[in-house]
């Protein structure tokens, strides 16, 4: 990890208009309050919080499939507002929780791992033959390519997910959940090719994740939300030796453990 700053994003908020029940005026709910972030190149941010802290609507933004109601994402130095799809999917691409559903079940896997090539234009000859690498990288036997989705272990269709990601070749990956769905044998096995590729093709990455064992693993960084607020953003080893907020202190009291005589933790929290 570098002090480059690849992306920032200052003052992000998210507001959503929802009906307050029937024949009530409609409320504003607002799901990010305000977030600023800078995820250094190289590195791994991890961004945790309970369900609903606001932590996938940020994810949806940095990946510019959600706009801010307030404040601005930028991309090296330049606002995601002014570039296009095709030039945000170049730099920033996104591998989501569900392999399955995020897999087209009516598509063969060589297809699939080579439509954004398709899409930037690239030669079929070319293409075929960066599938064919990208299989082999991310762990996909070759005999796997004109397989479907449906075919395929929850582990393989990941991996289908991960070489699709990165085929063209991104700078920043954003990680939402991308080991939730799977076996808990599996995980370990997809979390160490996300690190092991990182570190061959020198990718940055956004972890969303509700997990605190996955992030403390792979994350550089760590940022807690709650109630779309960041409650700390710190060194992964530091905020996990000493964390120094209440709420964070119980999230980490909330892990289970596997020792029977420790009981249900107690995660008892009242906020200042």
């Amino acid at each position: 990890m570098t002090d480059e700053v690849l992306l920032t994003a200052r003052d992000i908020r998210r507001d959503f208009r929802v009906s307050a029940g029937f024949g009530r005026r409609m409320r504003t709910v607002s799901a990010v309050c305000g977030v600023s972030l800078d995820v250094k190149r190289g590195g791994v941010l991890g961004i945790v919080g309970e369900s609903g802290c606001g932590k996938s609507t940020l994810a949806k933004i940095i990946l510019g499939l959600d706009a801010p109601t307030g404040g601005e994402v930028l991309f090296q130095g330049r606002s995601l507002t002014e570039m296009d799809r095709k030039e945000r999917a170049r730099h920033i691409q996104p591998i989501f929780q569900d392999p399955y559903l995020s897999l087209n079940p009516r598509k063969r896997i060589d297809t699939i791992i080579g439509l954004p090539l398709r899409v930037a234009g690239m030669r079929e000859g070319e293409i075929r033959q960066r599938v064919r690498d990208m299989m082999d990288l991310t762990g996909l036997p070759t005999r796997l390519a004109g397989a479907y989705p449906s075919q395929m272990s929850g582990g393989q269709r990941q991996r289908v997910a991960i070489a699709r990601a990165l085929i063209s070749r991104p700078e920043l990956v954003v990680c939402d959940e991308p080991t939730s769905a799977l076996d808990v044998s599996i995980q370990a096995q997809i979390l160490n090719l996300l690190q092991d590729l990182r570190r061959e093709l020198g990718l940055t990455y956004v972890l969303i994740s509700h997990n605190l064992a996955v992030v403390e693993h792979i994350a550089t960084e760590v940022m807690v939300m709650n109630h779309g607020e960041v409650i700390e953003h710190r060194a992964t080893e530091d905020l996990f030796a000493a964390p120094a907020s209440a709420y964070t202190q119980m999230l980490l009291d909330s892990i289970l453990t596997p020792e029977p005589d420790k009981g249900l933790p107690d995660i008892s929290f009242t906020e200042a």
